[in-house]
């Protein structure tokens, strides 16, 4: 099969996913969406949400959580020993990290006994290997969006794809923790529907500009102004909010 064939069948399959999720109506639908997805790559678990403060005591550590696939004795033992602040994943999700496989911490980070320790006990619920997807909200508020199970084995394309995927499904767990909220209409024009169509397959804003024959600053000007309308800080949140809200398919 052709390359370009084969992402084409990726990219549709990653929107159907996309799809149910926006779809779900509770928190634990989306948990069972993302596991059905991510358990192509091997992750079993997911577990997101904001990190909250320092400092914040053990029930407003729980309350950031949105989505809980965790085991639920690693969840106990975590929160009521305070390893939040002491796990390394967390760090570089506060730090702002690109996306990470655990098992590159030690290349981005000096993990101390501790941290070590923390990802030590992870293992024995069978949270040995995991994925965690870093980013924030709009008032910068660090957030962090973690799969996991025994091994996981993403590739590059699964690596991608499940950044639109988890921004999605984040998106969905905030608006049915804040009751549904309705959503403030949105509209995009032709052609900066056109843009972000391209960014959903790939393309950077050089290839946009060549496909649409614009100039590349018309075309980054054109993504400017639709994660303004949308309200999102970065192309990848811009496409899976559009998705949710119907604005592109």
């Amino acid at each position: 099969m052709e390359a370009p064939a084969l992402w084409r069948r990726h990219l549709d399959d990653t929107f159907e996913f996309l799809n149910q999720i926006r779809k779900s109506s509770t928190p634990q639908d989306i948990c069972q969406h993302l596991i059905s997805y991510a358990e192509r790559f091997g992750a079993r678990n997911v577990l997101a949400g904001p990190i909250p403060p320092p400092r914040a005591l053990r029930r407003e550590q729980i309350s950031h959580v949105l989505l809980d696939a965790w085991p639920q004795q690693w969840s106990e033992r975590y929160f009521s020993k305070g390893y939040l602040y002491r796990d390394p994943t967390i760090q570089l999700v506060k730090r702002g990290a690109t996306p990470f496989r655990w098992s590159e911490i030690d290349q981005v980070s000096n993990v101390c006994s501790f941290g070590r320790r923390v990802m030590a006990e992870a293992s024995e619920f069978k949270l040995r290997d995991g994925f965690t997807i870093p980013f924030a909200t709009l008032d910068g508020q660090a957030v962090g969006f973690s799969v996991a199970g025994e091994k996981l084995e993403p590739d590059p394309h699964d690596r991608l794809a499940f950044q639109f995927v988890a921004a999605c499904a984040f998106g969905c767990a905030v608006i049915l923790a804040e009751g549904n909220r309705a959503l403030k209409p949105v509209r995009l024009s032709p052609r900066q529907q056109d843009v972000l169509r391209w960014v959903a397959e790939g393309l950077t804003v050089d290839m946009i500009a060549d496909r649409l024959n614009i100039s590349r600053n018309t075309a980054d000007s054109h993504l400017r102004s639709v994660r303004e309308r949308l309200g999102v800080t970065n192309n990848v949140h811009a496409v899976t909010k559009a998705f949710r809200l119907g604005l592109i398919s």
